[in-house]
């Protein structure tokens, strides 16, 4: 029933299933009680059974708010309650003539049964099993002093014994059987914790792999095709970048840096990992030419956004290695759910299924990258016929916002509506001409009529 629960949650469980199940009990006792003592006193017609009937009904109050509020005043409170209702009910039962020739009879042992059941809402098997012995105790002592002011032979009986017996093997058990749980939980926690550390260190091994892969290798490379003499200034820079960043933990935490978005109202394309990774590979010397829809990168959520932009920087890294051409083209596209980026050569191709097992650029630096990201890669390529490499991640279906030009604040920029008269309406006058003069346009002045 615990299997698979916390270990500071399996005694408190256990201990609340036995309560309740107890509580059942005694409140199912307490019942059979109440309903013999009514049909008794409906038959003898006995003052003595009515009292027993509300001492059975305060039993079962108490009973009831002990189930709901458990307390140790609340348990001793029904313990003191429920013998003196037990005594009032064996005294009224008893007390028949010629009905109950002894104690040991089961209707009188129902207030007993319940007394005994206190013990199941104990916070532990000891303390469960000291509750069980003190209501055992009390029933038994009130029966026998009941037993002798009535002048009934007082024996023990059975059901009372069976049920304190079965009790107290029940808490026992109960008891000795969180010890192998612990020792089961224990073992489960402890197989969670070791798949946990697993996951962690494939998490780790991985993103060294692809740190590897992005700096050193990339840059060795590049250092093997330079040329004779000094570096240039955009490898030695690339160099100094790659050295930084290796000495750094970055790599190791810059899960949280990715989670940053743009600032509101940047350029999309212009922050997006992609188009710094064109610039870089462009500072080596490649010409990179950019077609489609830029401004789709601002739909990537920024941890997408930048293991798109290190997969885009490989393939273009493979074009500088091994396309045996400077140019590439990247072209952007998207749809309702995806955003797609194509890097293209027109360089030597290879075939992809021969590639050596030593080559991770294209299988860990872009393939396992983006697969990772829900997305996919597509590779079309054959030798002397160039390379596409398609790559595709799922991105938002909002569109990236559209910054507004900011409004006016200057005070001294705005201009209150002023309210104006109508212009007004200026009638055509005919001039005679003369013979001396020819007709000229009319000279208007400060809104009067021409004269």
């Amino acid at each position: 029933m615990t299997l698979g629960l916390p270990d500071h949650l399996v005694e408190p469980i256990l201990s609340r299933a036995l309560a309740r199940a107890s509580h059942w009990f005694a409140l199912t006792c307490l019942a059979g009680a109440l309903l013999s003592a009514l049909a008794l006193s409906l038959a003898y017609e006995s003052g003595a059974l009515w009292v027993a009937v509300l001492a059975v009904l305060a039993m079962a109050a108490l009973l009831a708010v002990l189930s709901l509020r458990h307390t140790v005043l609340l348990t001793i409170a029904y313990l003191l309650v429920g013998a003196g209702g037990t005594y009032l009910y064996t005294t009224a039962v008893l007390g028949l003539p010629d009905v109950f020739p002894a104690s040991n009879m089961f209707l009188v042992a129902l207030p007993k049964l319940a007394l005994i059941m206190v013990g199941g809402a104990g916070a532990g098997a000891l303390t469960g099993v000291l509750w069980s012995t003190a209501g055992f105790v009390l029933a038994e002592t009130v029966t026998v002093v009941a037993a002798a002011e009535a002048g009934v032979a007082y024996l023990p009986d059975g059901f009372t014994i069976s049920a304190y017996l079965f009790l107290v093997a029940v808490l026992v058990l109960a008891g000795s059987a969180r010890r192998p749980h612990r020792a089961a939980q224990s073992a489960i926690h402890r197989a969670v914790q070791a798949d946990q550390s697993r996951l962690l260190r494939q998490d780790l091994d991985r993103r060294a792999l692809e740190l590897n892969q992005d700096t050193t290798l990339n840059e060795l490379i590049a250092l093997s095709r330079a040329h004779a003499g000094p570096l240039s200034e955009n490898l030695a820079g690339s160099i100094r970048a790659a050295l930084h960043r290796l000495r750094g933990t970055d790599w190791l935490t810059d899960a949280d840096a990715r989670s940053v978005s743009h600032p509101p109202g940047a350029d999309a394309w212009l922050v997006s990992e992609v188009y710094r990774a064109i610039e870089r590979c462009r500072d080596r010397g490649l010409v990179v030419d950019v077609t489609g829809d830029r401004s789709a990168l601002g739909r990537l959520e920024p941890g997408v956004d930048h293991e798109l932009g290190l997969a885009v920087q490989q393939c273009l890294i493979n074009v500088i290695l091994h396309a045996g051409i400077v140019s590439a083209e990247v072209d952007i596209g998207a749809d309702d759910g995806t955003v797609s980026v194509m890097v293209m050569d027109a360089g030597r191709g290879f075939t992809e299924s021969e590639t050596g097992a030593d080559r991770l650029g294209l299988r860990q630096a872009v393939r396992r990258r983006i697969e990772r990201l829900g997305g996919s890669v597509t590779v079309l390529t054959r030798p002397d016929a160039g390379t596409s490499v398609l790559l595709s991640v799922p991105a938002s279906t909002e569109p990236a916002p559209v910054t507004e030009p900011a409004p006016v604040t200057d005070p001294a920029l705005v201009t209150d509506p002023v309210e104006t008269d109508p212009a007004p309406v200026i009638e055509p006058v005919e001039i005679p001409a003369t013979p001396a003069q020819q007709p000229s346009a009319p000279a208007i002045a400060d809104g009067q009529a021409p004269r």
